[in-house]
């Protein structure tokens, strides 16, 4: 992968959106998806396996215990469904996230500017 330094708003958006035009929705759409880390040298490990390294059999009781404490405001839903929202609401999970938009992308990767 080829890094690319940037200066400009203008020049970040040239840069991802670079030969990349639809002509059938007359718009720019990437080839690519994308992670909004602010470290490239992250592994692309999940929450579940950041928090809770091989022990995986905690999900079952972080979901337990998710679904046990938001019931009243969640109602019933099926388990990828239940997986989404918990981990929307900050519960580690086996999911991991990615976008189309270098945008969404970069507002995880910049938003704590501490590791910047």
């Amino acid at each position: 992968m080829n890094d690319y330094f940037v200066q400009t708003w203008e020049e970040l958006e040239n840069e991802l959106f670079k030969d990349n035009y639809d002509t059938t929705i007359d718009r720019h759409r990437s080839n690519y998806v994308f992670r909004g880390l602010s470290d490239s040298s992250y592994d692309l490990k999940t929450s579940l396996n950041r928090v809770c390294g091989d022990n995986l059999i905690l999900e079952q009781c972080l979901l337990r215990n998710f679904k046990k404490y938001a019931s009243g405001e969640l109602g019933e839903r099926k388990f990828w469904e239940m997986v989404s929202i918990a981990q929307h609401h900050g519960l580690p999970t086996r999911l991991l996230d990615w976008t189309f938009s270098p945008f969404v992308a970069l507002h995880f990767a910049t938003e704590d500017f501490s590791k910047l």
